[in-house]
C-alpha cells in the first residue's frame, strides 16, 4: 500500500504561497483581495495587531472600507499584516488549535438541474486553509484520482468528457455496444465523516495535514459542502477507490484469461458511465460496483439507472446528447439558449452585460455539437460578436 507526504514538511513558506494563492485566485473573474469577506478577515486580524501594540483601533466600518481600498490600489502595504496572518494560521495549525466561524448555508434553485442545493458559504480563513490542504495533497490527488474522473478538476471539465467518449463509440464501436448510466443518490450529502477521515489516514503519513483536512471535515454540516475548494478534490478522491476498482477489479477469468467486464469507464462527478460490448457484462459489473459503493464507501446508487444498447438512443451526460455519428445540446439546456439567442437575433433589442454573459456562456455547448444550421438561423456570430464586445469594455471599465 502506497502512502504520500512522507517527506512533506508544512513550513510558514508553504502556508504563505498556500495564503497568497488563494488571495489570488479568482471567483467569477475578479481576485479575492477586492472582495468584502476578505476585508472582513484582514481587518480581524490587523485589529488584534494593533490592540497588541497598543495602537488606537478605528471603527470596523472604516477599518474595511481602507483594506478595500488599498486591496485595489496600494497593494503592497497589505502585505506585511498578510504575512503576519499567515505565521498565525501556521502556529495554529501546529499547535492544532485551529478554529474557524461557523459556515453559512443558504438553499439555492439549480436552474440546470431543477433541484435546490444546500450551498456552503465559509469564512476566508477557511477557504484559505482549504489551499493549504489541497496544495499540501496535489501529488496524492494526481495520483489517486482516475484520468477519467471528470468536473471539478482543471482541463477535465464537460468538453474533455464529451471528447473521451466520442473518440470511444466512433472509433470502435463493437467494443461500446451497451451502456450503463448511473448516479449516487445525495452524493455531498451522504459522504460519511469517518469513512473519508479513514482514508485519509490510509493514504496521508503527515500529521500535521491529516489534523488540517480532519479540522476542516468537522466543520461541515452533513457530508461534504458545496461550494468548497477543498470539498471538490474531496469529493473526486472519494470515487477515485470505485474508478479504480472498476477499471482494475472488474474482470473474468476464463480459460486462464482475464477478461475485462467493461471496455471503459467515466465518472463526472458522481454521475458514472460504463461502456462494454456484452450486455451481461456491464450488468454484472455494475452489480458489483453497487456492492462496493454501497460496503466500502458507505454511499447508494440512484434506481434510476440505464442499461441500453447504443444503437438505440444516445449518452446523454454533461449537457450533450452523444450519438454514434452526432453530437447535440441537450433539450432543457437547448430550450434556454434559445430563449436567449431568439430574443437578440434582432439587432436593435438591448443587452445587458448579463444578457452577453449569458449568451457566451450558452455558445460553449453549440460550438463543440452539430448545430452549423441553428447558429445560420438564429445569426449567432452577429449576437456573439455583439456579446464579446461589450463583456470587453465592462471588464477594461472596471481594470
Amino acid at each position: 500500500m502506497k502512502r504520500y507526504l512522507k517527506h512533506f514538511d508544512l513550513s510558514l513558506d508553504f502556508v504563505t504561497y498556500s495564503v497568497y494563492d488563494c488571495l489570488d485566485g479568482t471567483t467569477s473573474g475578479r481576485q479575492r483581495w477586492t472582495r468584502y469577506d476578505t476585508a472582513c478577515f484582514i481587518a480581524e486580524y490587523y485589529k488584534k495587531w494593533m490592540l497588541d501594540r497598543g495602537f488606537d483601533v478605528p471603527s470596523d466600518d472604516v477599518l474595511i472600507e481602507n483594506i478595500r481600498w488599498l486591496a485595489r490600489n496600494q497593494r503592497y502595504k497589505l502585505l506585511p499584516i498578510v504575512n503576519w496572518i499567515c505565521r498565525e494560521i501556521y502556529y495554529e495549525i501546529k499547535n492544532k488549535t485551529l478554529e474557524f466561524p461557523p459556515i453559512v448555508y443558504s438553499d439555492r434553485y439549480d436552474n440546470v438541474a431543477k433541484k435546490i442545493r444546500r450551498i456552503g458559504i465559509s469564512s476566508m480563513k477557511q477557504q484559505c486553509c482549504d489551499y493549504i490542504a489541497v496544495n499540501a495533497c496535489k501529488k496524492m490527488l494526481n495520483s489517486k484520482i482516475g484520468h477519467y474522473q471528470c468536473a471539478s478538476l482543471k482541463r477535465k471539465g464537460q468538453l474533455f468528457g464529451k471528447q473521451a467518449i466520442e473518440t470511444w463509440i466512433r472509433t470502435n464501436p463493437k467494443k461500446c455496444r451497451y451502456v450503463w448510466k448511473g448516479d449516487v443518490r445525495k452524493f455531498y450529502p451522504s459522504v460519511d465523516h469517518d469513512m473519508l477521515k479513514g482514508l485519509i489516514d490510509r493514504d496521508v503519513v503527515n500529521e500535521d495535514v491529516k489534523y488540517l483536512i480532519s479540522t476542516l471535515i468537522d466543520t461541515y454540516e452533513q457530508g461534504l459542502c458545496i461550494g468548497s475548494y477543498l470539498c471538490q478534490y474531496l469529493a473526486n478522491y472519494i470515487l477515485s477507490y470505485a474508478y479504480h476498482y472498476v477499471t482494475e477489479m472488474l474482470y473474468v477469468e476464463r480459460r486462464g484469461k482475464r477478461i475485462k467486464l467493461v471496455n471503459h469507464a467515466l465518472f463526472y462527478m458522481d454521475d458514472l458511465l460504463l461502456i462494454g460490448s456484452n450486455k451481461k457484462n456491464v450488468k454484472m459489473a455494475y452489480k458489483m460496483l453497487e456492492k462496493y459503493l454501497n460496503e466500502k464507501l458507505l454511499l447508494t446508487l440512484k434506481p434510476t439507472y440505464q442499461l441500453f444498447p447504443l444503437d438505440s438512443r444516445p449518452i446523454d451526460m454533461m449537457g450533450y446528447k452523444i450519438w454514434t455519428y452526432k453530437t447535440t445540446v441537450r433539450r432543457r439546456i437547448f430550450n434556454n439558449a434559445n430563449k436567449v439567442f431568439v430574443r437578440f437575433k434582432n439587432p436593435n433589442n438591448e443587452m445587458t452585460l448579463h444578457d452577453a454573459q449569458k449568451i457566451v456562456s450558452y455558445y460553449g455547448y453549440f460550438k463543440h455539437s452539430y448545430s452549423y444550421k441553428y447558429f445560420k438561423k438564429v445569426k449567432l456570430d452577429i449576437t456573439l460578436n455583439k456579446a464579446k464586445e461589450m463583456i470587453s469594455n465592462a471588464s477594461k471599465c472596471n481594470v
